[in-house]
């Protein structure tokens, strides 16, 4: 049953997990069957490896993306267009933001999975910030974001919307997609995020936006599957 206390340790679990991977060096990949796990932050020298991974083991078909909070750009706009062009399906294993998201929009097509609760598994994008988490327009005009979405979108992705979520002015701000599902328990399953959540909330009171995630092409499908990588 959802309740506040359920969203807000999810949210605090999550903030965690951020943390903790942001700490490590650089995504860890691994092939288990025909899945590419791919976890952690992302950083220069990760699209050669998937890359690597992927020549070796033609098998894969699909890539699970689990809890990465994004990181280097331009991987991960190299990596998702590598993805669309091996007509690869992506899935989101727990949290995938920033440059993780351009890696999971690159599949043909996209899922979720079940491997955490529904509350705990999400897409977030955002635009392209310095260290400070300051918004650089320049970088955002530069990398073609609003024109990539759209592409990668299939066409799908709201014009109006996609400049709002591509300007957000701090790197803390986001929006976030979750299984359509999540509408028959919440009312909506898309939320905006301008800034960092207050104490004591979660993106859950952040602002409700009525499409979701299948509706703007960020998903293809309602389909759940689960990564090989989890006990069943």
């Amino acid at each position: 049953m959802w309740n506040m206390q359920r969203m807000k340790l999810a949210y605090l679990v999550t903030a965690l997990s951020i943390v903790l991977a942001s700490a490590g060096e650089a995504m860890d990949a691994k092939v288990l069957g025909d899945q590419l796990i791919l976890s952690g932050p992302v950083v220069k020298g990760d699209l050669d490896k998937i890359r690597g991974a992927l020549a070796a083991s033609p098998q894969v078909t699909t890539v699970i993306l689990h809890n990465s909070p994004g990181g280097d750009a331009p991987t991960g706009y190299r990596t998702g267009e590598l993805f669309r062009m091996g007509r690869l399906r992506t899935a989101v294993s727990g949290y995938c933001y920033s440059s993780c998201s351009r890696m999971f929009l690159g599949g043909l097509v996209r899922l979720f999975t079940d491997d955490f609760p529904m509350e705990r598994t999400t897409v977030g994008s955002h635009g392209h910030y310095d260290r400070a988490g300051k918004l650089l327009p320049d970088l955002v005009s530069k990398y073609g974001l609003y024109g990539w979405i759209i592409r990668y979108s299939d066409g799908k992705a709201d014009p109006a919307l996609v400049e709002r979520w591509i300007n957000i002015p701090v790197g803390a701000g986001m929006i976030r997609f979750f299984h359509p599902g999540m509408v028959q328990h919440h009312g909506v399953s898309t939320f905006m995020c301008a800034g960092p959540t207050p104490p004591a909330q979660t993106w859950f009171d952040c602002e409700p936006i009525p499409k979701t995630a299948l509706d703007l092409g960020v998903i293809t499908s309602l389909d759940i599957i689960r990564g090989n990588d989890v006990v069943r």
